[in-house]
């Protein structure tokens, strides 16, 4: 949701997006919320300063992005106090191949927030001693050494250098840096979602025959883990299955094969047994499949980048998807 400044809550983290016109500042932000409609590559989409709150029902974050800096009539300088009088942190976004950035400097120079340069148009200057050259330059402008990431913003929208800015972020905004990795997940995995609710099927249409699915829930459960480790070019060892089955807890895991068991046997009661006991079978391999499939998706995504299980995130993911995959199922 967007808004005006006048409508700021202190409550929730405020990163300031501050730039010159075309550096790339709302193409950074809808890299980074996967939200469409807040401009494209370089071009110049901000028109007014504005608040853009994320996720927009319930936002941990909110991006202050202020009019582009540098264009012709605008005088700045209302908009830059109240700006730094709101935000908590300033991302000032700045292109490589443009050496004239006297009204950024003048914002790094004056702010008393904590700071993250982000240096768009790694595609337009490549190589690493332009790069390096052009850094330099900004930073005997601003007197000071402040951290930094160097990323490409294409107008084709393939992005590069995300991870290394989230986990500068970790050192300015830890909470919003989660809360943004959380989001890029839940992107990810939105396009995994058919893989899993495919597999949740198949788990489901073999747990209707007695018996057998004993054997077709354990093995589609399984081939779905791998499905999903090869789409996030993760090796399925068995060392790394171990690691999962400790984030979801072993208790999670035997609590499935338990359940799964006694399902198996209801079915075997004759007559009213059978048709309760397929019903249930079903639907409860369905949803322990699909919870599994999302909660694996997102420790898949973890080890990718080398981040650590967060075993209680897992764990929440996990009842969280079985929650909703059994009232979906009802």
């Amino acid at each position: 949701m967007s808004k005006t400044e006048s409508s700021v809550e202190p409550a929730i983290p405020t990163l300031w997006l501050v730039g010159k016109t075309g550096a790339g500042k709302t193409s950074l932000m809808q890299a980074l919320t996967g939200a469409g409609g807040v401009g494209d590559g370089f071009s110049p989409a901000t028109r007014a300063s504005q608040l853009h709150d994320f996720p927009k029902d319930d936002p941990v974050v909110r991006f202050l992005d202020t009019r582009g800096l540098g264009e012709a009539g605008y005088d700045a300088s209302a908009d830059l106090a109240q700006a730094e009088a709101r935000a908590q942190a300033v991302l000032a976004v700045v292109r490589l191949d443009d050496a004239v950035q006297a009204p950024v400097v003048s914002v790094l120079r004056s702010t008393q927030l904590p700071v993250l340069i982000v240096f768009t148009g790694a595609d337009l200057v490549p190589g690493p001693g332009p790069q390096e050259r052009a850094r330099a330059h900004l930073r005997a402008q601003v007197g000071r050494d402040l951290p930094f990431v160097t990323l490409a913003l294409p107008a084709d929208g393939q992005v590069t250098g995300l991870d290394t800015l989230l986990d500068a972020l970790d050192s300015v905004m830890p909470t919003v840096a989660k809360a943004l990795r959380r989001a890029e997940e839940a992107r990810s995995f939105a396009a995994l979602r058919p893989l899993v609710l495919r597999y949740s099927a198949m788990a489901a249409a073999g747990d209707v025959v007695p018996v057998a699915g004993l054997a077709v829930v354990p093995a589609a459960q399984g081939a779905m883990l791998h499905a999903l480790a090869a789409r996030h070019k993760v090796s399925l060892t068995p060392a790394r299955l171990a690691v999962l089955g400790s984030a979801l807890g072993l208790g999670t895991l035997a609590r499935i094969a338990a359940g799964h068991a006694l399902r198996q046997g209801a079915k075997l009661v004759p007559v009213a047994g059978q048709t309760l006991g397929v019903a249930m079978a079903a639907g409860t391999s369905y949803a322990t499949t699909y919870a599994l499939g999302r909660a694996a998706s997102a420790w898949l995504h973890g080890v990718a980048r080398g981040a650590p299980a967060d075993t209680a995130s897992l764990r929440a993911l996990y009842d969280q998807a079985l929650t909703g995959a059994r009232d979906a199922t009802r």
